[in-house]
């Protein structure tokens, strides 16, 4: 009995020990804004710490458009820096009214590491005194120089409009409850202008009391968050209450089903060859996206979604023109698609040398590097037309006419006839042995 309790005691501690080497490893990457604003524009900053050999990345950042918003993509987006080096901000671009996304790449890099910046965004304040924003980062993603993920923890913030309150601000009590409206127990975390207050199990269809809280004057955001084991999904609702006295606020959950389960592919490629290539993106056989993608830089070919009764494997393919070795190349990854993926395909690198010129070649029978391009889909890529030129590699098999193979030797017609001769003369000599016999008998 003690050892079996040994056991399960060492193996609790691994586990443990995995999952804090696991969180050790992640690079932090954070909103540095200020906590309060109170003039007409302000900067955030996107830190990033102590990260190894980054060569690329993207992320979206999430804020209340109607306090806070960015009206001059091409000037309001500044480059980052990690020590001398610049972090460039390859493309961005609106989401959603109150989402961007930040692509960016460092050519010509062999990786980059330390603390820094990933880029500046500078915001302009379209609200009142008192509102509230998030600033939210999400799908994110970070490359290293070996085109493998960096593990990162994505941290927000929230500001609100206005000077800082003075140390006389009256405070008030704040009773905050949560009602459970799905057909599940929901075990519901209750955050208080981002702070984590813990949190308590719900049952379906009751409310209960989380706590009194003392709060300022003026807008505080009240957050639930909760994991739903019908879909398998965490859920997340924020709503925003104006405290001037003594409040009851009360948060409702959502209610969700399995029929909403979300199955799609979020589709990014990486090119690493040394030139920019046109790369075009195939699903199961179908066109989907064609983008120019510069040399060592990753592009998003964004999210494509899948019906229910569809088969969980998926072909990814993609098609590219190598203007090193002037050839066509293509590949396809198959993917087990169960619900909302990240794919990323990745374009291989390419040169002259790769290309092996045998003496005397016999017309191509048998294997080729890259599939021509389907007649299915000429019409859709005749506004940006690849050669036609496909690099094949010719197996030689085949065996010349003149040399005969071991298992069937020349063919010899005089052995033949003199074999037939052989038996004609055999016969004759029977019948006169039973000639001489029957002479012998009368």
């Amino acid at each position: 009995m003690y050892v079996k309790h040994l056991k399960l005691d060492i193996t609790t501690i691994l586990i443990l020990l995995t999952v804090l080497a696991t969180h050790a490893t992640a690079v932090a990457v954070s909103v540095d804004a200020p906590e309060y604003v109170s003039g007409s524009r302000f900067d955030v900053e996107i830190e990033i710490d102590d990260v190894d050999d980054l060569d690329s990345g993207q992320f979206d950042i999430s804020f209340n458009s109607s306090v806070v918003n960015v009206t001059d993509l091409d000037n309001d987006i500044e480059d980052g820096e990690i020590g001398d080096t610049t972090v460039p901000i390859e493309n961005c671009y609106f989401m959603d009214v109150n989402t961007i996304r930040l692509l960016f790449n460092l050519p010509g890099v062999s990786g980059v590491s330390g603390g820094g910046s990933l880029a500046t965004i500078r915001f302009e304040v379209v609200g009142e005194d008192g509102n509230v924003s998030f600033l939210n980062l999400s799908d994110g993603l970070l490359v290293d120089k070996e085109s493998d993920p960096i593990p990162a923890d994505w941290v927000n913030t929230m500001i609100t409009i206005g000077d800082p309150p003075d140390e006389t601000t009256e405070e008030h009590t704040v009773t905050v409850y949560v009602k459970n409206i799905d057909d599940d127990k929901l075990d519901v975390h209750l955050m208080l202008d981002g702070g984590d207050e813990g949190f308590k199990s719900v049952s379906s269809g009751r409310t209960k009391e989380y706590d009194d809280y003392s709060m300022e004057e003026g807008v505080h955001a009240f957050t639930i968050r909760w994991f739903d084991t019908d879909t398998d999904e965490w859920y997340e609702k924020t709503e925003e209450h104006t405290i001037t006295d003594v409040t009851t606020i009360v948060l409702l959950t959502d209610e969700h089903d399995e029929d909403e389960d979300k199955i799609s592919a979020h589709i990014y490629i990486k090119n690493l060859d040394d030139d920019d290539l046109d790369v075009y993106l195939y699903i199961d056989g179908n066109y989907k996206k064609y983008m120019s993608i510069t040399s060592n830089s990753t592009s998003d070919y964004g999210e494509y979604e899948f019906e229910k009764d569809e088969e969980a494997l998926h072909a990814f393919k993609i098609e590219w023109f190598d203007p090193g070795t002037e050839e066509d190349y293509e590949k396809i990854t198959r993917s087990y698609i169960t619900g909302e993926e990240a794919v990323t395909l990745y374009v291989d690198k390419h040169t002259k040398e790769d290309i092996a010129v045998l003496p005397d070649e016999t017309p191509p029978t048998t294997q080729t590097t890259s599939e021509p391009i389907p007649a299915s889909t000429q019409s859709i890529k005749e506004a940006q037309p690849l050669p036609t030129e496909t690099h094949i590699t010719t197996m030689h098999t085949d065996l010349t006419p003149e040399e005969p193979t071991p298992e069937e030797p020349p063919a010899d017609n005089n052995g033949l006839e003199n074999d037939i001769t052989s038996l004609y003369v055999l016969i004759g000599l029977i019948a006169v042995v039973f000639a001489l016999l029957q002479i012998r008998r009368i």
